[in-house]
């Protein structure tokens, strides 16, 4: 009998393992990482800015789990191709493989734009524990960075690295700091609070050049200002690896083309995770990929199981305050009401279309993100009395059906 394979050693392929393996205890399942590491939590990484990682605090699941569980993990070992004709993967260092069905859960890589002086020395992108571990060894002894990107990812490197004693300056193109996740009141607040962490915002710029002869001594912007700087790290956003896929009949735009079972357009081929493309989406975030992940898994084991929506969202931790987006923030510029409470640093708001709850944001007091975000998916009706009057709490009741 040949394998279940999976492409890729992260949250969905362990979501998919354990949910195959809840419908099917004896088809082998065999996954091909290409790091040197079991399935980790990738989004604590850039937690670890100055710290030496713990291995066993960061795994999804222990090594015992996956041997428990007849689950084959090779590592250190990269898919290069796939043949979906004779169901069988080549690995760089030459071996094939044979499958009965394939997960492709391969990830993401670094989006690092062409950027002149991106080669020096000094120059990171964060997406793995080795990129880390580099990173932490390289700037032991350094003051001065910069950090290309204010979106998630760059804030939790700046706030790190600020914690750690350095002189951080962000570098962002959109009007305001995380821009898809926040709006421009939750960002001026968060921006205020970065400052006193000696943070230096630059938004509304782009980086224009990296100087230096073998290693970063500045970068230049696009208004010509020049900033002294001992490291740059590019926070830039995300592409799916697939590279293997391109030259097959499985169907790929942005991502790998999925339907509702995370079925590719190859029989028996599923995508999950930060790879996979549903409804021409690429969400690329931690809770999409679990569910994802754990869909895959099922119909793999013959359950025939719908994808249930999950409702983007992010929770952020930085500059000592919690961040919660979920939904829609009707930034199209169309119609929309919207319920804001603001008082003493704690900052709310929550977005409707036709009386419905599409997206909020909660800043300070993430307390009611699990009922919120119930309300967003069961598209709960709000009544105008509450949402003319401004009334927070009373919005709150409403989502418990009160």
């Amino acid at each position: 009998m040949n394998p279940i394979v999976i492409i890729g050693n992260g949250i969905s392929s362990v979501a998919a393992a354990e949910a195959f393996r809840k419908h099917d205890k004896d088809t082998p399942i065999v996954i091909f990482g290409d790091e040197p590491y079991y399935a980790y939590y990738r989004i604590r990484l850039s937690g670890l800015i100055g710290d030496t990682p713990n291995l066993d605090k960061l795994y999804i699941r222990k090594p015992e789990w996956y041997r428990d569980l007849n689950i084959k993990v090779n590592l250190n070992q990269k898919v290069i191709s796939i043949d979906p004709a004779n169901n069988e993967i080549t690995l760089e260092n030459g071996n094939t493989f044979y499958f009965s069905k394939l997960l492709i859960a391969s990830g993401s890589s670094p989006f690092v734009p062409p950027i002149q002086g991106k080669e020096l020395a000094g120059v990171f992108s964060i997406r793995s524990m080795d990129d880390v571990i580099t990173f932490n060894d390289f700037i032991s002894d350094k003051t001065q960075g910069a950090v290309i990107g204010g979106g998630l990812l760059g804030l939790e490197i700046a706030w790190s690295l600020a914690k750690k004693g350095k002189k951080v300056h962000v570098i962002e193109g959109a009007p305001h700091i995380l821009f898809k996740q926040l709006d421009e009141t939750a960002a001026e607040i968060l921006t205020d609070l970065g400052k006193k962490a000696n943070i230096n915002f630059i938004v509304q710029e782009q980086l224009n050049k990296i100087s230096g002869k073998e290693k970063v001594t500045d970068i230049q912007l696009g208004n010509g200002e020049t900033i002294p700087v001992e490291f740059v790290v590019f926070a830039t956003g995300v592409r799916s690896n697939i590279d293997f896929v391109k030259n097959t009949s499985i169907q790929s735009a942005r991502g790998i083309v999925v339907d509702e079972y995370m079925q590719t357009s190859v029989k028996d081929i599923y995508a999950a995770g930060d790879v996979a493309e549903y409804k021409g989406q690429v969400y690329g975030i931690w809770p999409v990929a679990q569910e994802q992940g754990k869909t895959a898994g099922l119909n793999m084991a013959g359950q025939k199981i719908s994808y249930s929506e999950v409702v983007p969202s992010n929770y952020l931790k930085v500059f000592d305050v919690e961040i919660y987006s979920i939904g829609d923030l009707c930034k199209d510029g169309k119609p929309h009401d919207t319920i804001k409470s603001y008082s003493n640093n704690i900052y709310r708001v929550v977005f409707f279309k036709d009386n419905i709850p599409v997206g909020a944001i909660l800043f300070g007091d993430v307390k009611p993100a699990i009922k919120i975000s119930k309300a967003i998916k069961a598209r709960t009706k709000i009544s105008d009395k509450i949402i003319k009057s401004q009334d927070f709490e009373g919005f709150l009741k409403e989502c418990d059906g009160n």
